[in-house]
């Protein structure tokens, strides 16, 4: 992706916005800049899990992680003209397709935890 970006004279990172944070504010309520990223509250619970639990919230944030990809290849997809250059569809369609393998496995590794109750 690297590679097509700068042969396009794109930018490689994503520049972030400016936050404008109020102290005591809980930024884990407000939308995050791209689809299935962790909010902070999740990734707090993260750090504090052990054992069984750590992996049903780790697997669950992947899960959510994954499906957050799948949905920026379904908004690229719905562009009119993205799909064009063939080098994007590939990686798109190839994100695509291992992501939706990778939740596969992940939902069969949860089925086949107890799920720890708090």
């Amino acid at each position: 992706m690297e590679r097509w970006l700068k042969l396009r004279g794109e930018s490689t990172s994503m520049p972030m916005p400016p936050m404008q944070h109020t102290p005591g504010m809980d930024m884990s309520k407000h939308q995050m800049l791209m689809p299935g990223m962790l909010t902070q509250e999740q990734m707090d619970a993260l750090k504090k899990a052990k054992g069984d639990e750590f992996d049903r919230l780790f697997l669950t944030g992947m899960i959510q992680h994954h499906k957050g990809a799948l949905t920026m290849v379904d908004e690229l997809f719905n562009t009119a003209g993205s799909g064009q250059d063939s080098e994007l569809f590939n990686f798109a369609t190839d994100v695509d397709s291992g992501q939706r393998a990778e939740i596969k496995i992940m939902e069969t590794i949860l089925g086949e935890r107890p799920i720890v109750r708090n």
